[in-house]
């Protein structure tokens, strides 16, 4: 967590930064109170808090304080002799981390087509966390642009593949998460609406064909349909498939195999819309479509959209 930046006050900027680490701290172990007398003595950077600096690079990972004891962490030692390089490891470290804790999003990123260069949107990033912004326009990541209406930060365009790839990492990694979140509510809402059905089937034949029907989507999710039923107390076969369907105002999906196999079952085929806000209610039925390969896909009554397109060269 950033907590620990919250509210800092001037760091140096970039030289004083990349100063602490070179001058400062380099390669020894420095104790903290050589540190703050090393940072008040610094040429030029009389305003250089050994205090925040430490906390700044601590939070970061730059560096590790162990009883009093300053120490640069492994991967930072080599970059020691090249200040760019270290500046940009650090921007490019800063950045991931703020990624990471969804500080920066790709939502904080717009475009504009006459700078050819990305924005940073300031107003979405957080007030409290600003000395880090700051220190990142100081670095050279972020560029303001000072106009009569205001102040835009445009970003390096040296950093525009890193952010473009960042960005793309993580809207896939939230998609997913997105993804999973949103297929573990539909299979309980499904699930839900099906256990309705199954009792609702048994309730409308009476024994004994009630104890035979099934509900088989949790076995086979490929039949096309998700219970098994008989039409009537006449039928000597099971010669009713049901795919059930929590609707909502939005309608409901319908997949190409459930559509493939209701053309090929025919006048057997059922669909049940199930509208889980009235389930409770003591005089609610699911609407109840038969042959719905044409009685849907062939009605006025029913606006059928696609979703995707599937697209091949012939």
């Amino acid at each position: 967590m950033l907590d620990a930046l919250k509210n800092l006050k001037y760091l140096g900027g970039k030289e004083g930064l990349l100063s602490f680490f070179c001058d400062v701290v380099g390669t020894s172990q420095v104790p903290i109170s050589d540190a703050e007398i090393l940072c008040s003595h610094l040429y030029g950077k009389q305003n250089l808090s050994a205090e925040e600096i430490i906390r700044y690079c601590s939070t970061l990972g730059w560096i590790q304080v162990v009883e009093g004891i300053i120490s640069v962490s492994p991967d930072i030692i080599p970059l020691l002799e090249d200040k760019e390089k270290l500046n940009d490891a650090l921007i490019i470290s800063t950045i991931k981390r703020l990624f990471d804790e969804n500080i920066i999003t790709s939502n904080i990123f717009s475009y504009d087509s006459l700078r050819h260069q990305y924005i940073f949107k300031n107003e979405l990033f957080p007030l409290y966390l600003s000395g880090i912004r700051n220190m990142l326009i100081s670095q050279g990541f972020l560029i303001p642009q000072r106009e009569t209406w205001g102040t835009h930060f445009y970003l390096a365009p040296v950093y525009d593949s890193f952010i473009a790839k960042y960005c793309k990492a993580k809207r896939k990694q939230v998609s997913l998460e997105e993804l999973k979140r949103q297929l573990e509510k539909n299979e309980l809402i499904g699930e839900k609406a099906e256990l309705y059905v199954l009792e609702f089937e048994k309730n409308r034949l009476g024994a004994p064909l009630s104890d035979k029907v099934r509900r088989i989507s949790e076995v086979d999710a490929t039949a096309g349909y998700d219970i098994i039923s008989y039409d009537s107390i006449q039928s000597i076969e099971m010669d009713r498939f049901i795919e059930v369907k929590a609707i909502s105002s939005s309608g409901f999906y319908w997949s190409k195999n459930e559509y493939e196999t209701a053309k090929l079952k025919g006048e057997t085929y059922y669909l049940y819309l199930v509208d889980l806000h009235k389930i409770n209610q003591p005089d609610y039925t699911p609407e109840i479509i038969q042959n719905p390969a044409v009685t849907i896909m062939e009605s006025e009554a029913w606006l059928v959209e696609a979703q995707s397109y599937s697209i091949r060269r012939i």
